[in-house]
């Protein structure tokens, strides 16, 4: 899964632009998050769902725990990770997803914060 750096800006530009955003906090010592990876995140299907879709993937690495971070989890009422946030036009303040994420679940969202009909 090809992502981007997270960054404050970066992130409020495409929530700005009304892009479809799947933000992944992860760090080389999370059992979990390294799980999320194998399971979901880079499993085909959802690789080709994004492509197609073209939704921005975001990730902030937390291996070297810093600050800007843990402030970003916090706001979700999160204090460790795995932590995967989706944005989009129909929740530009993101929704939370579980610790343990699936592939349905992933898309699901992606789907929801992105569709016309409420």
């Amino acid at each position: 899964l090809e992502q981007q750096i997270l960054h404050r800006d970066s992130l409020s530009k495409y929530i700005n632009k009304n892009k479809v955003i799947l933000v992944d906090v992860t760090a080389d010592w999370c059992v979990t998050c390294q799980f999320n990876k194998i399971t979901t995140l880079n499993s085909k299907s959802l690789i080709n769902f994004i492509n197609e879709n073209e939704v921005v993937t975001l990730r902030a690495d937390w291996t070297n725990k810093n600050n800007e971070i843990f402030e970003y989890i916090k706001r979700f009422n999160r204090y460790g990770i795995p932590v995967n946030i989706i944005y989009g036009p129909n929740n530009k303040n993101g929704i939370l997803l579980p610790e343990i994420i699936s592939k349905d679940t992933v898309m699901n969202e992606l789907i929801k914060v992105n569709s016309n009909n409420d």
